[in-house]
C-alpha cells in the first residue's frame, strides 16, 4: 500500500468531519422595522454537539448536525478441506478477509466519501478511497480509486454475499477497482439506473503503468417492481418482495503489454448481461460475459455464465441454494456449488450479515492451464463478522 495514499485517507476524513462541524456555525438575523433595521446583528449559535452511536449492526457513528461519519469494519474466519482428485486433501484454517472502512455524508447528504483498507495480507492495503458528489436523485459523481460497474455481482459488496466468495466466473471476468471518474443516477421514477465511468486503466493501487490507456465502463439497469438491492439475500431486507431488474454492461480498453518482441499493445472489449429476480423468499440470478482481445496473449473471443438461487426455509434466518457456472477462457471449465447460511436472531432482531455462518461446497473440473490438471472438490466453513 501506498503511505501517501493511507495519508489521503486520514486527511479526507479530518477535513470532512471539520467541514461538517463547521456548517451553519453562523447565522444572520433578520433585520427588525424601525431605528434598528440599519444595524442587523450577527450572532453565533452554540457549538454543535456530535452524538456517538455504536452497535453491533451500526459500526461506530458519530452525528454532528445535518453529517454523519461512520466506521465499521468485518473479517472472514475460514475452515477449507480441498481435495485434488489423485493428491492428498489440504486442510487448512484462515482469515482472508479482515477490512476496516468509514463512510460519511456532508452538507446535507451532498457530499459522500468512502474508504477501505484490507489488514489480513501481508501488509495493509487501500482498497477504495473515493469522494462524491450528489447533484440530484439522477446525477452523482464520484472520484477516487473504486469498484468499476461493469458486473452486479462484483457491485455487490463482500459483506452481502450468499455464498463463501463471488465464484469462479466473476472472478476470471470483473474488471477490478481502478481509479477515474463516474458519474451514476436513475431516471425515468427509478426505471432505469446508468453509470458511466472512465478510469486510467491501471487498476487498483498502480501510479506508474497504463495511465496513458484509459478504459471506459458502462452499465445500465432497467428495474421493475421493488428494486432489488445489491445484495445476494435480498429478501433479509425485503419483506415479500416482488421485483426484476435486467442490466447491460460494456467496457473498452486499449493498454501496452510487454512481451518477449518488446512492448506492444492490447485491445480489450467486454459485454455482460445480468438478470436478478426476486420472490418472497426465493431470490435468483445469472450473468453471462463475453471478453474479444486483439493483439493479445489472451483468448481471443473468452465467455462465461452463471447461475445462483437462494431461498429462505426459515425467513431471515436460514437460507440454501447453489450456483452453477461455465467458463470458455482457453480450457471450458464447469463450476458446481451448494451453500447453506444462517443468519444470528435474538428474538425478533434479525442481524442479517452482520453474523452469519456459511456452509458451502465447490467443485470445478479439471483445467489444464491450472496447474494440476485435475478436479477439485471444496468443502468450506466460513464465519461473517460485521460491525
Amino acid at each position: 500500500m501506498r503511505a501517501w495514499k493511507a495519508a489521503v485517507g486520514v486527511v479526507l476524513v479530518t477535513v470532512c468531519a471539520a467541514v461538517g462541524r463547521a456548517e451553519d456555525s453562523t447565522v444572520l438575523d433578520s433585520p427588525v422595522v424601525g431605528e434598528e433595521a440599519a444595524a442587523p446583528s450577527r450572532v453565533t449559535p452554540e457549538p454543535l454537539e456530535a452524538n456517538w452511536v455504536a452497535g453491533v449492526d451500526r459500526g461506530l457513528e458519530v452525528q454532528f448536525g445535518t453529517s454523519r461519519v461512520s466506521l465499521h469494519g468485518y473479517a472472514w474466519l475460514r475452515a477449507d478441506s480441498q481435495t485434488t482428485v489423485g493428491d492428498e486433501t489440504d486442510l487448512k484454517a484462515t482469515i482472508p478477509v479482515g477490512r476496516l472502512f468509514s463512510t460519511g455524508e456532508l452538507l446535507d447528504s451532498k457530499l459522500g466519501f468512502f474508504a477501505q483498507f484490507e489488514f489480513a495480507g501481508d501488509q495493509p492495503e487501500l482498497l477504495d478511497l473515493f469522494a462524491e458528489w450528489h447533484f440530484s436523485e439522477a446525477a452523482t459523481l464520484r472520484l477516487g480509486q473504486f469498484r468499476t460497474p461493469y458486473s452486479r455481482a462484483f457491485i455487490t459488496p463482500l459483506t452481502n454475499l450468499a455464498l463463501p466468495t463471488r465464484g469462479l466466473v466473476i472472478d476470471r471476468f470483473s474488471l477490478g477497482r481502478d481509479t477515474g471518474a463516474m458519474l451514476s443516477g436513475g431516471l425515468a421514477a427509478g426505471l432505469l439506473h446508468y453509470d458511466l465511468a472512465v478510469v486510467n486503466g491501471a487498476e487498483i493501487n498502480d501510479l506508474d503503468e497504463n495511465r496513458d490507456s484509459p478504459s471506459v465502463i458502462a452499465r445500465t439497469e432497467l428495474r421493475f417492481g421493488d428494486p432489488i438491492p445489491y445484495d445476494q439475500s435480498p429478501s433479509l431486507h425485503i419483506t415479500d418482495g416482488r421485483g426484476l431488474t435486467v442490466g447491460l454492461g460494456g467496457a473498452y480498453s486499449r493498454r501496452s503489454i510487454d512481451g518477449a518482441s518488446g512492448t506492444t499493445s492490447e485491445t480489450l472489449s467486454n459485454g455482460a448481461v445480468d438478470v436478478a429476480v426476486l420472490l418472497g423468499g426465493l431470490s435468483v440470478r445469472a450473468e453471462g460475459f463475453w471478453r474479444g482481445a486483439h493483439g493479445s496473449p489472451r483468448v481471443a473471443n473468452a465467455f462465461g455464465a452463471y447461475g445462483q438461487l437462494g431461498v429462505f426455509v426459515l425467513p431471515r434466518q436460514l437460507e440454501v441454494g447453489g450456483r452453477v457456472g461455465w467458463l470458455s477462457d482457453g480450457p471450458d471449465v464447469q463450476t458446481y456449488e451448494a451453500f447453506m447460511a444462517g443468519y444470528l436472531m435474538q428474538g425478533e432482531r434479525a442481524y442479517g450479515h452482520h453474523a452469519k455462518l456459511i456452509l458451502g461446497y465447490r467443485y470445478d473440473s479439471s483445467d489444464p492451464g491450472r496447474g494440476s490438471g485435475r478436479d477439485i472438490h471444496l468443502a468450506r466453513l466460513q464465519l461473517q463478522l460485521f460491525f
